[in-house]
């Protein structure tokens, strides 16, 4: 009796084992595929809170993001990290400019870096979805990224540029801001540089 007791709880304890270790390969193999489908070659990944953190804006708005990052500095001071402040949108958009998508993306590619049509946002290591109607120019996590409707610009933004050649960044920065009369906003440093004038590029930059 003893024996059956022992030999039943034997394979109960194969099947708990069983079922356990088949989940927990399943899982680790659709992680993996995961990971493999979003790291594919040809796709960029920037994490969703960095949409338009570095964003480059009409030039109309100066005032207005130099007073909002005033009142973010005062919020930081009061808050700490407790709180999050939520920005006003721009008086004037990226939209009222009229940009046209290929236009725009004949600039970015002076950049000299890969254009990237399929760009992956999300947050954490695992969540990821597809960042529609996005073109990113650059690698790894250097990048400066567009989103477009009726292939016209809706807003342009950066992640960082480190990895990137400085020389041309400045550039294709320079003419972007010359063409469209549009400044950076870098609401992580709180810095606001004029796009028409190079040497404030380069001293972003460094």
């Amino acid at each position: 009796m003893k024996l059956r007791m022992t030999i039943g709880i034997g394979i109960l304890i194969a099947l708990f084992a069983l079922i356990y270790f088949t989940k927990s390969n399943a899982k680790t193999e659709h992680s993996e595929l995961t990971k493999k489908e979003y790291r594919a070659k040809g796709t960029i990944f920037y994490h969703e809170d960095d949409f338009c953190q570095i964003e480059i804006v009409p030039k109309e708005n100066l005032p207005d993001l130099l007073k909002q990052a005033d009142n973010i500095a005062d919020f930081s001071t009061e808050n700490g990290y407790s709180d999050i402040y939520v920005r006003e949108e721009n008086k004037v958009s990226l939209k009222n400019r009229q940009i046209d998508k290929t236009e725009l993306e004949k600039l970015l590619t002076e950049l000299g870096t890969e254009k990237h049509t399929e760009v992956i946002t999300g947050y954490g290591s695992e969540y990821r979805v597809k960042s529609e109607n996005t073109i990113g120019f650059g690698k790894e996590y250097s990048a400066v990224y567009f989103d477009f409707e009726n292939e016209k610009v809706k807003n342009i933004w950066i992640t960082n540029l480190f990895g990137l050649n400085n020389d041309k960044v400045i550039d294709v920065l320079s003419k972007i801001g010359e063409k469209w009369n549009l400044v950076l906003m870098d609401w992580n440093s709180s810095e606001l540089i004029d796009l028409s004038n190079k040497e404030m590029i380069n001293k972003y930059l460094k």
